[in-house]
């Protein structure tokens, strides 16, 4: 079992922060998509981030542009 934390974001902030113990990361994942619905979400596993929404990081949200 593992602990993880759960992030759902509202605008690119943070709105909620659920902490969940899980057998393995998809269950973690599962939880969290279920959870957020429609909204953008993290999962965290320690100081891993272990998924996050394709809308979740980017240009103008603290990650550098894509390169050409």
């Amino acid at each position: 079992m593992h602990e993880y934390e759960i992030r759902v974001l509202s605008a690119g902030h943070t709105a909620i922060i659920l902490e969940e113990v899980h057998l393995s990361d998809h269950a973690a994942v599962r939880s969290a998509r279920k959870f957020a619905g429609e909204r953008a979400f993290e999962v965290w596993r320690g100081l891993d981030c272990i998924y996050e929404t394709p809308t979740t990081r980017g240009p103008g949200n603290g990650s550098p542009s894509p390169q050409p």
